[in-house]
Parts: structure tokens; C-alpha cells; sequence
């Protein structure tokens, strides 16, 4: 078990950890979202031994993780990078059946040196779990790749870990290397914990914008606005009134926000929200490409399901109102209302 407790300690000026209180076990693997690339390095020097915290304590399988260290349990990192090229055969570096569980059963004869990125990735997760150790720190590996090769890396995070016997830590870059370990995740934002809990729950129950923010992806479409005699005022000095049957603040500044992959170009529902939006160009994100759009000063992304909009095309995008999360001024989530299947379209 890998048991933080009130554990604090800064990433330069960043608050990482405020007295945080943190169980991981063997049974479940568990994910860590919303921390920049500086502060995952600092975290993983602190489960590692490498780093010290100012104050709290981190033990491993009931050791302080100095002394674990000493004690000689095996903590290891894989990060992004990879196992170096060589010309080492793959079969000489793991066995058969380590191959079959990272995807790499195909490439024992090969060369470590002819492997793509994805594929020496891969080989590093294996070559750390061949040496069974008591913790695996996996550092943002999928970050760095093509985006094709990112997503089918953390789309199989999950499976290449299942079973291990050992506790398994993901400082994660995104969410979508979240869902891939699957397992329990922990959002830490301003040095405490945001949310906690299954993956799949958190991402799908944000409790406030930071995990909403932090388990998206892509990139959570968002829409800020305050709120003054039932209309929005966005930040590009328009208005929006807000379509029926969503709960937001009757005063002040609120946030709606979406997930890419919940809108658009067509009406597929009769409670959708429309907002006409104009094309700016496109995006490809994990394998897949967007379409990138404007409205009122913020850039969002959504679904290329046909030929790419020219730029400057005015467009309507389409949103399920029971796919919109609303966020409070605090940055709270809003409980919104079951969405009726009667609702009229905006």
C-alpha cells in the first residue's frame, strides 16, 4: 500500500500538496489529474524517494519511502521516452508472454532500435513489470506521441497493467490516459484534492470546473458569462439567453462547458441548445479530427464527421442540454435537472 498522509510540499511557486491524504493499493490502480508537467516531476520525485516533503509522511507497504527505498522495494518510472534504441532483440529483452500483454507479440525478433515510439513505451511498461516491482510509476507516457499512437497507448493502459500484483500510480498528462489505466483517479488542483473516486464516475459526475476541466478530453468546451436580469453577458460584450430548463445563477459570473464529442452539425435531439458558431479551421486530437470553431471569443472543438467547413462558414452546433455542465462562480458544479426527451430545442 502506498498511503500519503497530509503530505505537503510546493513545485516551485505551484502548491502541489496541502496536507493531502492518499491511499493506493495493488487492487486498484489509481490516476492523478490536473497537475502541469512540473508538478507531476515533483510528485514523482516524492513517491520515489527522491524528493522530500515539508511535512506529512509517505510510506510504501508500511515503510517511510526513504527508508523503503533504502530497504531496497522496487520503485520504478516509465515515463514517455521510452526504452532506448538498441540492437538488442526484443525477445531477449522481455519474454512471450510480457509481449503478448503490452501488444508487442508480433515484434519479438525485431531489433529494439526498429521499434516506433509507441512500440518502445511499450516495451519499457513490460521490461518494468518483468523486474516485479513494489511500485510502478508511470509518468505521462502517452504524452510526446503522435496523436494516433497516443491514443491507441492509453486506450490499452489498462489492460497492459491488469493483474500485476503491483501498485501502479499514473501522473497523468490528459484524461484520456485516465480512462485508459481505468481504476480510481485523484484531481488535485491548488495543492488539494479536487475530486476523487472511479475514473469513469469522476469524469462523468464532475463535482467542480477543475474536474470537469481535468478528466475532458479533448479540451472541455467552455462558456463564461455573468448573469444579470436572466441574460449572459459573454465576454466578447454579447449576450445569450440562456435556453430553457438549465439551473444557473440569477446574479453573477457562472461557466457552461461541454465535451467535444457531445455536439453537433445536426439536430439529433429535441432538446438541443443551437449556437451558430463559425469555422476556424481544424484539429487533430488522439487520431481524430475536429473542427475548430468561434463563438464569442472562445475557441471550441467539435466532431469532423464530413468535409472540413471552410474557414469564416457560419454554422449551427448542436449540444444535448443534458450533456451541458453549468459551474458557479466558486467554480462548483450546478445540479442540473433531468433532461426531458419533450424539451423544446433552442
Amino acid at each position: 500500500m502506498l498511503d500519503l498522509r497530509q503530505a505537503t510540499r510546493a513545485a516551485g511557486r505551484e502548491p502541489l500538496l496541502s496536507g493531502v491524504d492518499l491511499v493506493c493499493t495493488r487492487d486498484t490502480p489509481t490516476s492523478v489529474l490536473g497537475l502541469s508537467a512540473a508538478s507531476r516531476e515533483m510528485l514523482l520525485k516524492l513517491l520515489s524517494g527522491v524528493e522530500r516533503l515539508q511535512s506529512g509522511e509517505i510510506r510504501l507497504n508500511g515503510r517511510d519511502i526513504t527508508e523503503a527505498k533504502r530497504a531496497k522495494l522496487r520503485i520504478l518510472k516509465v515515463g514517455s521516452g521510452g526504452a532506448a534504441r538498441s540492437g538488442q532483440k526484443v525477445g531477449k529483452v522481455i519474454d512471450a508472454s510480457l509481449a503478448a500483454r503490452v501488444g508487442l507479440s508480433g515484434k519479438l525478433a525485431a531489433a529494439v532500435g526498429a521499434l516506433d515510439a509507441e512500440e518502445r513505451v511499450r516495451l519499457s511498461i513490460a521490461k518494468a513489470l518483468q523486474e516485479k516491482p513494489s511500485l510502478l510509476l508511470l509518468d505521462a507516457p502517452a504524452s510526446g506521441l503522435l496523436p494516433a499512437q497516443r491514443a491507441r497507448l492509453a486506450a490499452a493502459l489498462g489492460d497492459m497493467i491488469a493483474g500485476c500484483g503491483t501498485i501502479v500510480v499514473l501522473a497523468a498528462s490528459g484524461g484520456d490516459e485516465a480512462m485508459g489505466l481505468g481504476g480510481a483517479t485523484v484531481v488535485l488542483g491548488n495543492g488539494v484534492v479536487q475530486q476523487a473516486g472511479p475514473v469513469a464516475e469522476v469524469r462523468s459526475q464532475p463535482a467542480n470546473y477543475a474536474s470537469a476541466l481535468a478528466t475532458a478530453w479533448p479540451v472541455l468546451n467552455t462558456l463564461a458569462m455573468t448573469m444579470d436580469g436572466g441574460r449572459g453577458r459573454l465576454a466578447d460584450g454579447t449576450s445569450l439567453s440562456p435556453p430553457g430548463g438549465l439551473v444557473l445563477p440569477t446574479a453573477g459570473a457562472c461557466i457552461l462547458a461541454f465535451r467535444p464529442d457531445c455536439s453537433t452539425m445536426a439536430r439529433e435531439t429535441r432538446g438541443c441548445i443551437r449556437f451558430v458558431v463559425r469555422a476556424i479551421g481544424e484539429e487533430e486530437v488522439a487520431g481524430q479530427m475536429y473542427k475548430r470553431l468561434a463563438f464569442a471569443g472562445a475557441t471550441w472543438l467539435s466532431p469532423l464527421s464530413a468535409t472540413a467547413p471552410p474557414p469564416g462558414a457560419v454554422l449551427n452546433l448542436f449540444v444535448d442540454r443534458g450533456k451541458v455542465l453549468a459551474f458557479d462562480k466558486d467554480g462548483a458544479a450546478i445540479p442540473q435537472a433531468a433532461s426531458s426527451s419533450g424539451a423544446t430545442g433552442a
